[in-house]
């Protein structure tokens, strides 16, 4: 879902006979693509990611799909990974590395830097709380 402003729950189904999309289920193994603009910079990109289950935390890996390369971004790859804290606790932690171009002025470097990575996870807290209120309602 890249309207962090809606739930994903609120989104269509797809329904495709030739197994374009799938619908995928929490603990299985999956790889996906997602193509998306970082909207500060308009700058288009697209990301593999890689779901692992584990009994003692989930993860998913990302890298910059090698299909989508552009001239500002050279290469970005990490990790989510959950970590369980308890019956009613979750961790979760994004590790991540991100190359740019030499041409970029640091300034700018340094801005994206400091703005974007804590940008990353602001929608995280609010969804998982939203999504465990209704849980814990059934």
């Amino acid at each position: 879902n890249t309207h962090l402003n809606s739930d994903f729950r609120d989104e269509t189904p797809l329904n495709s006979e030739d197994g374009t999309f799938a619908i995928l289920a929490h603990g299985t193994p999956s790889v996906t693509r997602a193509a998306f603009t970082l909207s500060k910079f308009r700058l288009n990109i697209a990301a593999i990611h890689k779901y692992r289950p584990h009994p003692q935390g989930d993860y998913m890996v990302f890298t910059l799909d090698p299909a989508c390369t552009n001239a500002v971004l050279k290469s970005a790859k990490g990790v989510w990974h959950t970590q369980a804290l308890g019956e009613n606790y979750t961790r979760v932690w994004l590790l991540c590395e991100l190359q740019v171009s030499r041409l970029l002025p640091q300034f700018i470097t340094d801005y994206a830097a400091k703005r974007a990575m804590p940008r990353a996870t602001t929608w995280l807290k609010p969804q998982v709380e939203a999504a465990a209120s209704l849980w814990l309602k059934k």
